[in-house]
């Protein structure tokens, strides 16, 4: 009988259930070393050892959430390639989806009160327009309009 070395047992395959879980947990990790990849798209030599960690504590009958948990005891909460849904960490979750239904809204309202004014009905005070109609909606008389600008503008068809 012999006895393997305690490093050749971190190079053995696990099996599929195992791998499965370990693949699960090395995606949900960040590599400590290397921005924006997790464990499992690094090539860092401490990556490698995470991973090789990991897979031991699989061996050894861990729970996902307590290899997790460890990780996050080691190295904190910024190791978690997605943030917890509790504390001030929730902010990260709802104010996204918060911000575009907001947004949503705004660009709704905004275009239904375009589409609720018509032409003929006055500008209000402040949207720097011309009022070119009477109170009722209708339209002014050229010559009241010739008469305010000084000139004759408008040719007789138009009258």
């Amino acid at each position: 009988m012999s006895i393997a070395p305690a490093s050749a047992q971190t190079y053995e395959e696990l099996p599929p259930d195992l791998e499965e879980r370990a693949q699960r947990i090395y995606s949900g990790v960040m590599c400590p070393q290397c921005a924006g990849q997790t464990i499992d798209e690094s090539n860092a030599p401490i990556a490698e050892a995470m991973r090789t960690a990991i897979k031991a504590q699989l061996r050894d009958g861990a729970t996902d959430d307590a290899i997790v948990d460890s990780l996050v005891q080691s190295y904190g909460e910024g190791i978690l390639a997605s943030p917890p849904t509790r504390g001030f960490s929730l902010l990260a979750w709802l104010v996204p989806p918060l911000a575009l239904l907001l947004g949503a809204a705004a660009v709704f309202f905004t275009i239904r009160n375009m589409r609720g004014r018509s032409v003929t009905e006055p500008a209000a005070a402040g949207d720097g327009g011309i009022v070119v109609a009477a109170p009722g909606g209708a339209p002014l008389p050229f010559d009241l309009v010739d008469r305010e600008l000084g000139e004759d503008t408008h040719t007789a068809e138009e009258r």
